[in-house]
C-alpha cells in the first residue's frame, strides 16, 4: 500500500496503472492480481485504510469525553481532515469509479466493515453533540463522505475552469474547499439538533 501511496500523491488516477504499482512493490502484474483482481480493488483498499486511520483518530478524541456544539464538532471534524490530504483526494472517486468493478464479496466486505465502524463511532457522536438523534451520527459521517466528494473537486478545478473562475465577476462560484465544508457541516449539525427538538 505505501508504493500505492507514493504512485496517487504524484499520479493521476487515470494516469496510474497497476503495471506501476507492481514494479513498484517488486511483483510481476499477475502475483500483483492475485492480491487485487482489479484497479479498483487497490484502490478500494486503500480508501479504505485512509478512512480507517480518519475514524481512528474521531474516536480517539471523542472518548476524551466532553460536550461540543455544532461549530466546536465542525471544527474537530475539519482538523482531522485537514491533515489528511490523501482522504480528501480519494473519497470523490470512491462511489464514482472505486466502488464500480469489484466483486460481490468485496462489495459486501467493505460495506460491512464501514457498518461496523461507523456503529462504534455514530453513538459516540450523538454523546458529544447534545440533540443530536438516534441515529444522527451514523448520518452525520455519511453526509460527511458525501460533502467531500462534491465539494473538493469543486474546488479543484481544471487549468481552463480554473483561469475562467478568476475573472472577478465569477469570483462568487469559486469554492475554497475548507470554508466550505466547514458551512455546510455546521448547517448539517444545527439541522440535526434542531430536528430531534423540533
Amino acid at each position: 500500500m505505501s508504493q500505492t501511496r507514493r504512485l496517487w500523491a504524484s499520479t493521476r488516477y487515470a494516469d496510474l496503472t497497476l503495471q506501476q504499482v507492481a514494479q513498484g512493490v517488486g511483483l510481476s502484474k499477475p502475483a500483483l492480481y492475485a492480491y487485487f483482481p482489479t484497479k479498483e480493488e487497490l484502490f478500494l483498499s486503500l480508501t479504505q485504510q485512509a478512512l480507517d486511520d480518519w475514524f481512528a483518530a474521531l474516536e480517539q478524541h471523542l472518548r476524551l469525553g466532553g460536550r461540543h456544539t455544532p461549530a466546536s464538532l465542525v471544527g474537530l471534524i475539519l482538523a482531522l481532515i485537514e491533515e489528511r490530504t490523501e482522504l480528501v483526494t480519494l473519497i470523490p472517486l470512491l462511489s464514482a469509479l472505486f466502488e464500480r468493478n469489484i466483486g460481490v464479496e468485496r462489495a459486501r466486505a467493505y460495506k460491512h466493515w464501514l457498518l461496523g465502524r461507523t456503529a462504534t463511532l455514530g453513538p459516540l457522536l450523538e454523546q458529544a453533540l447534545p440533540g443530536l438523534p438516534t441515529g444522527g451520527g451514523l448520518r452525520l459521517l455519511t453526509y460527511t463522505q458525501a460533502l467531500i466528494a462534491g465539494l473538493y473537486p469543486m474546488s479543484d478545478p481544471s487549468a481552463s475552469m480554473h483561469e475562467v473562475l478568476s475573472d472577478p465577476e465569477l469570483g462568487a462560484l469559486r469554492v475554497e474547499f475548507l470554508p466550505a465544508l466547514q458551512d455546510a457541516l455546521t448547517a448539517l449539525c444545527t439541522g440535526l439538533v434542531a430536528e430531534r427538538s423540533g
